[in-house]
């Protein structure tokens, strides 16, 4: 009885040892997730900013042009996808990897492959996938210049006419707390007109540089926003993935803390039992000799 007894403190100690991990994880991933919604709000007016530059350029009727608006046959694409580098988020990454394999498998022929993140990499490349380019182990310090070099990959890739379509697999927050892994079309780029200011005419702007001088700054300037907006949305999800998974498993670790308590105090009481009983009934055998 004594060595169960034992068996089961261990037990207590080791579950109330991996509990501490959690919450400490659990606290890490809530401070990381404020980081980058805090990114995420400093980035929004920006691109608020320069959308609405770009859709007063479009409010005329003269057409304008740029390579990354161009319109292909889409004989070559290239599919972009955003994982994690580390584990303990759920079902975050599986859930990735499957929106990957749900694109690749109607398509004869495979796509040109740009990874984002260890985990996403590693599977798909024991599933024998092949990557143009990958971005494993980035550090915060290098997040702005991994966005500003994924951006110039997909712009090159594009332009080259190497691929005629680009893709990107990622979370995509539905609500403020909700998100989803989609497959999005980025490239040729999607321009969305609004309509102006009412009672403004578009010819009222006087515009220096040139309406198309503008326009093909402007282009570039916005899909790199997207391409930032769609990083930081990733970053997001990963964090609160494992946010809410370190949670769950603190909580888990609570329920079978307790019941290994309570399973420890029926074993005291029992063994407490048996030495009354014992006691009592030596007791009465003396009484009777």
């Amino acid at each position: 009885m004594s060595g169960q007894l034992r068996a089961i403190k261990n037990r207590i100690r080791g579950v109330e040892s991996t509990q501490k991990i959690t919450k400490a994880m659990e606290m890490v991933a809530a401070s990381k997730l404020k980081r980058f919604q805090k990114l995420r709000e400093q980035t929004t007016p920006y691109v608020t900013s320069i959308e609405g530059v770009l859709n007063r350029l479009l409010q005329t009727d003269v057409p304008l042009q740029h390579p990354l608006l161009e319109t292909r046959e889409e004989k070559e694409t290239a599919l972009l996808v955003f994982t994690s580098d580390t584990g303990l988020c759920g079902s975050y990454n599986q859930s990735l990897v499957e929106e990957v394999r749900k694109f690749l498998r109607p398509r004869t022929k495979k796509p040109l492959l740009i990874g984002i993140g260890k985990n996403g990499v590693n599977s798909l490349s024991r599933e024998g996938h092949v990557w143009h380019r990958t971005f494993i182990d980035t550090k915060t310090a290098q997040i702005e210049s991994v966005i500003t070099e994924v951006t110039s990959i997909l712009e090159t890739l594009f332009t080259a006419k190497k691929v005629d379509a680009v893709y990107a697999v990622y979370s995509h927050f539905t609500s403020k707390s909700v998100y989803a892994s989609t497959t999005e079309k980025i490239l040729p780029f999607q321009l969305k007109v609004t309509a102006g200011i009412p009672g403004e005419p578009a010819g009222s702007y006087i515009m220096e540089p040139s309406r198309e001088t503008l326009f093909s700054r402007l282009v570039p300037l916005v899909f790199a926003a997207k391409v930032r907006m769609i990083f930081m949305e990733s970053m997001i999800a990963e964090h609160m993935a494992r946010m809410n998974a370190m949670y769950q498993a603190s909580e888990n670790a609570k329920e079978l803390i307790e019941m290994l308590v309570l399973l420890r105090n029926k074993m005291r009481q029992a063994a407490i039992t048996k030495e009354l009983i014992e006691i009592v009934s030596g007791s009465k055998a003396l009484k009777v000799g």
